[in-house]
C-alpha cells in the first residue's frame, strides 16, 4: 500500500510540475528585414529609410512551434494581413516581397508572435479578409492589434540581440549601418508584438 501512495504522489508531482513547465513556457525567435532588390538586412530598432516603390521582405524563424500574425498598418490607414499562420519550429518563412506604394509616409508592420491562438484576432482577421474596403473592419482589427502590444507590453521587455557578421551586441546598440546580416532575436517572453516603421 505504501509503495502504490508513493507511485501516486510521484505520479502527480511530475503531472503538475510539466503543467507549471507548459504554463511557463516562453520562446525565442529572430526576424530579418531585407529591403531593396539586393535584399539588404537591416536592423529594426529604428525607423527604416526607404523610397516609394521600394521592396521589402521578412524572414521569420522561431525556436518552437508558435502562432504568427502579419499586420500592415498604412499611411492612409488601410490595413492589410502579410501572414496568418503558423510557424514551425526551426524553419524559416519568408513572408513578401512587397512593394511601397503611394502616398509616401509612415508604414507600420506589426508582427505577432505567440504559443497561443489569438482567437479574437483571427476572427478579425477573417472578417477584415472577408470585406477588405470597410473602414469599420479594419479600425476593428487594427484595435486590436493595438491591445495586444499592450498586453504583450505588460509582460516586460523581452531580451533582443542584434546579429551582424557572426558578432552579437546586447540591446539597441549602434549596429545601424555595418554590413553584414542584421537579425534581431527575441526571447523570454510567450507573447510579442514588435512593431516595425517605416518612412518612405
Amino acid at each position: 500500500m505504501k509503495k502504490i501512495v508513493a507511485c501516486t504522489a510521484l505520479g502527480l508531482f511530475l503531472f503538475l510540475a510539466a503543467g507549471v513547465n507548459l504554463f511557463s513556457q516562453t520562446f525565442s525567435w529572430e526576424v530579418k528585414f531585407l529591403r531593396g532588390a539586393h535584399q539588404d538586412s537591416v536592423p529594426i530598432s529604428r525607423q527604416i529609410r526607404m523610397q516609394t516603390g521600394d521592396m521589402f521582405k521578412l524572414a521569420i524563424t522561431p525556436d518552437t512551434d508558435c502562432f504568427s500574425y502579419v499586420v500592415f498598418y498604412g499611411s492612409s490607414r488601410e490595413v492589410s494581413i502579410l501572414w496568418d499562420t503558423p510557424l514551425t519550429a526551426g524553419n524559416e518563412v519568408n513572408i513578401g516581397p512587397y512593394a511601397l506604394v503611394a502616398p509616401s509616409g509612415i508604414e507600420t508592420i506589426y508582427v505577432i508572435m505567440s504559443l497561443t491562438r489569438q482567437t479574437n484576432l483571427e476572427s478579425l482577421i477573417l472578417d477584415h479578409n472577408n470585406n477588405p474596403d470597410s473602414r469599420q473592419r479594419s479600425n476593428n482589427l487594427y484595435r486590436e492589434v493595438i491591445s495586444l502590444q499592450t498586453a504583450a507590453s505588460n509582460l516586460g521587455e523581452p531580451a533582443s540581440s542584434f546579429i551582424s557578421s557572426g558578432g552579437t551586441t546586447r540591446g539597441s546598440t549602434a549596429l545601424n549601418d555595418s554590413p553584414g546580416v542584421q537579425v534581431t532575436r527575441f526571447s523570454q517572453k510567450d507573447m510579442y508584438v514588435r512593431a516595425i516603421t517605416i518612412r518612405h
